[in-house]
């Protein structure tokens, strides 16, 4: 039996054999298959339905050879997403219950200008073009900003919900409300819509949006504000207020309200303002009728600051109330903070700040430095110090460079005294001394209550190449000199009087001790002294005996140091009111080196204390008492010295 030949072995015989009529049968060749594919033939030929596409897919996972499980799991997947996707849409869009936003039209229809105060209809269609019902349909209505309620003028209204429940399909539906608008004429506001509403058989809410644009006609009463662009720091400045009647018949409760930005002070309202100048009540105003509103302050903040300024016009008949309810409509007005464009510092006796102590009956020194700060030239500059107060000495007020008035306590220093001032060039700087006098509380018999010297300084300048900006300086810097008080301290020695009874020789005798009763007196002129203290040592030949019961005196053997702590010392003890005494009894044992002496009985005493107006500390010192009692009754003068 012949060896059968593998496909392999026969294919390599025939491919070498000599024979010419070796023949290969075409039925043992592998046949070809043939597929149909759905591409476009022409440009014009769309897009053929996706159904025969995936059934393709499908057939070639099934079919090709050679494709892996994980090729075969993602065209699978990816068929059946596009089946999923395409069913969803189909059944929103074309179902029976198929809705689409687009097929739901909303408008709003109401005036494009509207005058503020006035109440206006707002009416809302809705069409339903689907072909299924909507259900639980909602109308929101979203008002602008100081939107009233036409019902209650004094009730905002910032939204409203309206029910409507189920709107068939084809349906029109049409719903109204009525608000009262605000605003400053000309100004632009908007009104907005939603509709909310669901579809059969789902839970969602769906929304459908509509918004329409107006313009506020005219206020019942318009706003409008004079001020500069530029307000200098701490420097005071005015403003109007001009409120004008729009309407056809008369505003009742007219009210004014400014709301002012942090750093403004009011220093001053024409008419009178309530609630710290803020409120103004102007009543009734006739068609055409208009007022004017006079501000001045003073703004505090750093050089390029905003500052913004709101001015409410509105109705309120209530007069308890402290701020605006029923606001027609609110009015900005922006300033800028500037630093003087010539600063001028103060200095007293080389303190500077807006409170300085200077002592009582003294000569004061003090400079002025000023400087341009501009990038450009000022000219014409001129400073002018003022000084006024009750202990200030006039007669002892000058400047070398300036010019004293003596009639109303001002020194002025212009290019008439300085060339330097003539024109200034862009940071230029310079220093003017000048002086001054305190005098002494209680002298000529006038005592003062805390005593303050004020000092004012002004600056003007001519600024070139600028509009609506203030062109002159006119409280540069200021400073309160406060004059501290005036304490005296006194220390006396007595034998033959006073609280206690003394014993031992007079005229003294070395070895033998006699004792004395030192009597220390506290006088105070124009302020409260805290905190008194008066201290004294003892020398080494003197005993301390005692203090009067209650005297608040004490003594310390350690240090050898009397102390009386006195606390507080009003204004005018020893003028006024009672001077302040504190006495003790002390012991001398005179030594034989001290004959023909009057040896001292304490050391110097010393005075401390506070001053509460003028916060500084105030001392005195006493000469020490010695042996020899002067003004005492009963005293000769043989009697001061240690006995030979």
């Amino acid at each position: 039996m012949a060896e059968k030949k593998g496909s392999i072995a026969w294919l390599k015989a025939a491919l070498y054999s000599r024979k010419d009529d070796v023949s290969i049968n075409p039925d043992e060749r592998t046949p070809l298959e043939a597929h149909s594919t759905n591409v476009p033939v022409s440009w014009n030929e769309g897009p053929r339905s996706p159904l025969p596409q995936i059934t393709t897919l499908l057939s070639m996972a099934s079919t090709k050879k050679g494709w892996s499980i994980a090729t075969k799991f993602l065209v699978v997947s990816f068929a059946f997403f596009v089946l999923a996707a395409g069913a969803a849409g189909y059944m929103f869009f074309y179902g029976n219950n198929g809705i689409s936003p687009q097929n739901i039209d909303v408008q709003i229809i109401m005036p494009s200008v509207i005058d503020g105060g006035k109440a206006t209809t707002v009416q809302v269609l809705i069409v339903n073009r689907n072909n299924a019902n909507l259900k639980l349909a909602d109308l929101i209505i979203n008002y602008p900003d100081g939107t009233r309620n036409a019902a209650n003028a004094n009730q905002p209204l910032t939204h409203e919900r309206q029910s409507i429940g189920s709107i068939s399909a084809g349906q029109t539906v049409q719903r109204t409300s009525q608000a009262i608008f605000y605003g400053q004429e000309g100004q632009a506001q908007k009104v907005s819509v939603q509709l909310e509403y669901s579809i059969e058989g789902s839970n969602a809410v769906f929304e459908r949006d509509a918004d329409v644009n107006f313009t506020v006609g005219s206020s019942p009463v318009s706003i409008s504000v004079s001020s500069p662009t530029e307000a200098i720091s701490d420097q005071q400045f005015a403003f109007d207020v001009t409120v004008q009647s729009n309407a056809l018949a008369p505003v009742q409760d007219v009210v004014i309200q400014a709301r002012y930005p942090f750093g403004f002070t009011v220093t001053g309202t024409s008419p009178q303002a309530q609630v710290g100048g803020t409120l103004w009540r102007l009543g009734e105003m006739k068609p055409g009728d208009s007022k004017v509103l006079h501000v001045t302050g003073t703004l505090n903040g750093q050089d390029g600051d905003t500052r913004v300024f709101y001015f409410l016009a509105g109705s309120d008949s209530d007069k308890t109330n402290t701020t605006l309810r029923v606001p027609f409509l609110s009015v900005p007005q922006t300033l800028t903070v500037r630093r003087p464009f010539i600063a001028a510092q103060l200095s007293v006796n080389g303190q500077t700040g807006k409170t300085i102590s200077v002592p009582s009956g003294a000569d004061i020194q003090g400079t002025i430095t000023w400087t341009n700060n501009l990038p450009d030239p000022v000219t014409d500059v001129q400073l002018t110090l003022s000084l006024s107060g009750p202990t200030l000495n006039s007669s002892a007020v000058g400047a070398p460079t300036g010019f004293y008035q003596s009639s109303d306590s001002t020194i002025v220093w212009s290019k008439d005294q300085n060339e330097q001032l003539a024109a200034v060039p862009p940071g230029g700087t310079g220093t003017l001394p000048f002086h001054f006098g305190t005098l002494s509380s209680g002298a000529g018999g006038t005592l003062y209550s805390n005593p303050a010297i004020s000092l004012n300084v002004t600056v003007q300048g001519v600024r070139q190449g600028q509009t609506n900006v203030p062109q002159n300086v006119t409280s540069a810097d200021s400073a309160q000199v406060y004059v501290s008080s005036v304490v005296v301290l006194s220390a006396a020695a007595s034998h033959f009087s006073g609280p206690f009874s003394n014993t031992g020789p007079m005229p003294p005798v070395p070895g033998q001790s006699t004792t004395y009763g030192i009597t220390w007196t506290v006088t105070n002129t124009s302020n409260t002294i805290a905190n008194g203290v008066v201290s004294a040592t003892l020398p080494s030949y003197v005993t301390f005996v005692g203090a009067q019961s209650g005297s608040g005196i004490t003594y310390d053997a350690g240090s050898r140091t009397v102390t009386w702590t006195m606390g507080d010392v009003k204004a005018g003890a020893g003028f006024t009111a009672a001077s302040r005494v504190g006495a003790f009894q002390v012991s001398l044992l005179p030594s034989a080196s001290q004959k023909g002496q009057a040896p001292a009985l304490t050391n110097a005493a010393n005075f401390s204390g506070q001053d509460r107006f003028a916060q500084v500390q105030v001392r005195a010192t006493a000469v020490a008492p010695t042996t020899q009692l002067n003004s005492e009754a009963g005293y000769n003068a043989n009697m001061g010295a240690v006995a030979q």
